[in-house]
């Protein structure tokens, strides 16, 4: 049996990869399924609960023996569940840089890393490529999954290539219309107290030889207000995240999915340093970066590896 996996707290993008491509592989003759182990991001209930979809995967503990495992939207041991050998797994579809672990998955049979805004797009064009049409389900959290992570097709990342895969999901599924990206941006921008450090995305590090580093991301639809909230309870997190994983810098890309433009703060001036030696940004008066334009985390983490490996 195929398991289709993602990393911890899966994003819309993750979520609907693991959901559609079981489908696939299902409708394929072959038999798959997927694990949502941990609570998905806020946006993924947003969405299910608008469209009313239920996610009921294979429970981690219910994982039948001998099974193997495809990796969506992440290729590197460091996000990968603990039970899962790097023997087990067999396929790959990702768009974010290769990790340095890629050459010990010694069983990989199918490797598919395309620099696309979102790993949604390939599944979906796997999909266009069978003949088989994704159901009602898969077309909507597959259309939603590239729109967030592209932020409705705004951000840098995005390429024809996701805007062919909307088109195209579109046309298989009238339910998808464009009057639900505000409603579904506007509602994932309520976030409660309990889930901010979470939603903050700021748990994953990227190692170099010398140091580490976490970029976290939050995307909103009313980013100023929020962030005259909560940015002391946000800099409270940053501190303690950095403190627990024993980073050497942090910090947190913010971007305004509705107006299209990006802030970055730091919880503390080696931070700070770090983010204008690394980017050339320059902070303000108020301690941040802002740039008019959507910034990514993918973005930055991909100057990150380029410069420091």
């Amino acid at each position: 049996m195929k398991i289709i996996i993602s990393y911890s707290e899966p994003d819309l993008d993750g979520t609907s990869c693991m959901f559609a491509y079981s489908e696939l592989l299902n409708k394929l003759g072959e038999k798959a399924d997927y694990i949502v182990r941990d609570i998905p991001k806020q946006e993924v209930g947003i969405v299910c609960d608008i469209f009313g979809i239920e996610l009921k995967g294979t429970k981690i503990d219910e994982i039948p023996e001998n099974s193997e495992f495809v990796l969506v939207d992440l290729n590197g041991v460091e996000q990968i569940y603990d039970s899962v050998k790097n023997d087990e797994i067999i396929e790959i579809i990702d768009h974010h840089g290769l990790s340095r672990w890629l050459q010990s998955y010694n069983n990989l049979q199918r490797l598919q890393i395309d620099r696309v805004g979102a790993a949604a797009t390939i599944v979906t064009e796997r999909y266009k490529a069978s003949g088989f049409t994704p159901s009602r389900e898969s077309a909507i959290l597959l259309f939603y999954g590239i729109i967030s992570n592209t932020i409705n097709l705004k951000s840098n990342i995005t390429n024809k290539r996701d805007i062919e895969a909307c088109k195209w999901l579109k046309s298989v599924c009238d339910e998808i219309s464009e009057e639900k990206i505000k409603e579904i941006f506007i509602k994932k921008s309520v976030i409660k107290d309990e889930n901010l450090r979470s939603e903050m995305e700021c748990g994953i590090a990227n190692t170099f030889n010398d140091f580490k580093t976490i970029v976290g991301q939050i995307e909103l639809a009313n980013l100023e207000e929020f962030l005259n909230k909560k940015k002391d309870r946000m800099l409270e997190i940053l501190k303690q995240v950095k403190k627990e994983k024993k980073i050497n810098y942090i910090f947190i890309n913010c971007v305004d999915i509705l107006n299209g433009y990006t802030i970055i703060f730091t919880p503390d001036e080696e931070s700070n340093e770090f983010v204008e030696k690394t980017y050339g940004y320059k902070f303000d008066e108020n301690n941040e970066v802002r740039i008019n334009k959507v910034v990514q985390r993918k973005e930055l983490t991909k100057i990150l590896r380029e410069k420091y490996n």
